[in-house]
């Protein structure tokens, strides 16, 4: 297996330029007796975090939660010419999910599957040599790090690589993905790998998800690592896509009830800082020495998005009146008064991200579009999960519930308007009809997450139980927003 085999061999060659801590015992042979303690361990998982995050490796990889995982979803879910005039020169690669014929050869793709299996192939060897760690209280935290990290790879994987989970349906026994539980120590052991249905990925991911909640509940926020509360946030996601709302709503409550969030007083302080804000559950932690990339590497989300001088090549190029619709149909997406759709129009090539202030600005280098504001320079913090995300799940999960305006969740709608200038809505303002709020649910969370790649999996779960659902013009369960497994990876399969 070529493929698995490049994703080992990077393996090794990794640790092993990083303090010796895997060593090649002979030719074609990756020693699994290395992680012989607490300090190699922490070592690995230092680099599964930086695998994980996407910090820059080369132009073959993948940036995972801090670019690809945000940015297929994006692509997928909109319409070229309609909503964005993508740059497909200095980054062809995309154009292939703009246009939803995504191929097999595409470089992006292989990149994503190749770093994502390698980070799963490290926290298996960690977990593997977990009993090397003689401190108690680290190896709690250790071992729930390393499930959290392959319960969060597997779910963002099954989402991208595989059909839609629907309860009692045909797509959970569609087989999707590579299983690794164990660690691969020696090329002889690679084998074609048998697919593992949707079915069992799930299972997997909320039994690790569940078990690193466990491990991890006594340390906390836990720094800028996965916390028990990023642990409680993934199973929200988790239980949201699988319509389990009784489930959300408990993680959601988890979360939000603990007070150790709060939401930021304006919806743009979440983006563009330099440490986690109040609201960041997880987030991809950048330096200007260790970043995703930008327009020196053509890589990470500050190079697509932004189109300032200093950071990026602008490639997502927004086209400004596609802000005036939604996905709710009729609905206007930002009125005049909010302020996740206000516009600058005031700027040039010397203008710096210290000097934006609105959540749009014109592209600087092709002026009849516009750019987000979110990803302007690749030395921030690039958020995961926000607490804004989990008030709005927890109310759409309430409602879904009880099909009636709860108290709490017209609370949580309320804390993610009102923040962005708009008025708080009373129950009263929905006529008596219960649908009219879960529409202005749905309207808050497209106008609060655009270009957080979180509303494409929204509308593919939600077409499981909704009819006239489309994106991009198409049914959102249709095959073509499925990701194919790498050409490099089934080549060498038998």
């Amino acid at each position: 297996m070529k493929a698995f085999r490049i994703f080992i061999l990077l393996f090794s060659l990794s640790l092993f330029s990083c303090e010796g801590l895997l060593d090649i015992d002979a030719e074609n042979t990756i020693s699994g007796e290395v992680l012989t303690d607490q300090a190699a361990i922490e070592e690995a998982l230092n680099g599964a975090y930086y695998n994980l995050m996407g910090i820059y490796d080369g132009t073959g990889g993948g940036e995972l939660l801090g670019g690809d995982f945000k940015l297929f979803p994006e692509l997928l879910s909109r319409r070229n010419s309609n909503e964005i005039s993508w740059d497909d020169v200095n980054a062809p690669p995309y154009s292939d999910f703009i246009d939803k014929d995504i191929l097999k050869t595409n470089l992006r793709v292989e990149s994503n599957w190749r770093r994502a299996y390698e980070v799963i192939n490290t926290v298996n060897s960690i977990l593997a040599n977990i009993e090397n760690v003689e401190n108690a209280t680290a190896k709690a935290r250790i071992q729930g790090e390393c499930q959290a990290i392959r319960g969060i790879l597997y779910f963002e994987m099954v989402r991208l690589w595989g059909p839609q989970y629907e309860e009692g349906g045909s797509s959970l026994s569609v087989a999707t993905l590579p299983l690794l539980t164990e660690p691969i120590t020696e090329i002889g052991e690679i084998q074609t790998p048998e697919l593992a249905t949707v079915q069992q990925i799930y299972t997997q991911v909320e039994t690790d998800l569940t078990t690193a909640s466990s491990l991890l509940e006594s340390s906390g926020k836990n720094g800028t690592a996965i916390s028990y509360y990023a642990c409680q946030a993934y199973l929200m996601r988790v239980a949201l896509q699988k319509s389990d709302f009784e489930s959300a709503e408990t993680y959601a409550d988890n979360i939000i009830e603990s007070g150790a969030f709060s939401l930021v007083s304006n919806p743009l302080l979440a983006f563009n800082n330099n440490t986690n804000s109040t609201e960041d559950i997880l987030a991809v932690q950048q330096t200007t020495a260790n970043t995703t990339g930008d327009k020196s590497t053509g890589t990470g989300l500050a190079n697509h998005f932004s189109s300032l001088t200093e950071s990026g090549l602008g490639t997502m190029r927004i086209l400004e009146f596609s802000l005036n619709s939604s996905f709710i149909s009729g609905s206007p997406l930002f009125s005049d008064d909010d302020i996740r759709g206000m516009v600058d129009y005031d700027v040039d090539e010397q203008t710096r991200a210290t000097e934006i202030n609105t959540a749009f600005y014109t592209n600087i280098l092709n002026t009849s579009t516009i750019s987000s504001s979110k990803f302007m320079t690749a030395d921030k913090v690039i958020p995961v999960i926000r607490l804004a995300e989990v008030h709005l799940a927890r109310a759409e999960a309430i409602f879904e519930q009880t099909l009636e305006i709860e108290a709490t969740a017209l609370s949580d709608l309320n804390a993610i308007r009102t923040r962005a200038g708009l008025p708080a809505l009373q129950e009263s303002d929905f006529g008596g009809d219960a649908f009219a709020f879960y529409d202005s649910l749905v309207l808050e969370k497209n106008r609060e997450f655009m270009y957080e790649g979180i509303l494409f999996h929204d509308l593919k779960r939600r077409a499981t139980y909704l009819d006239d659902l489309d994106m991009a013009n198409s049914d959102p369960l249709d095959d073509k927003f499925i990701l194919p497994i790498p050409q490099a990876e089934t080549d060498t399969w038998k």
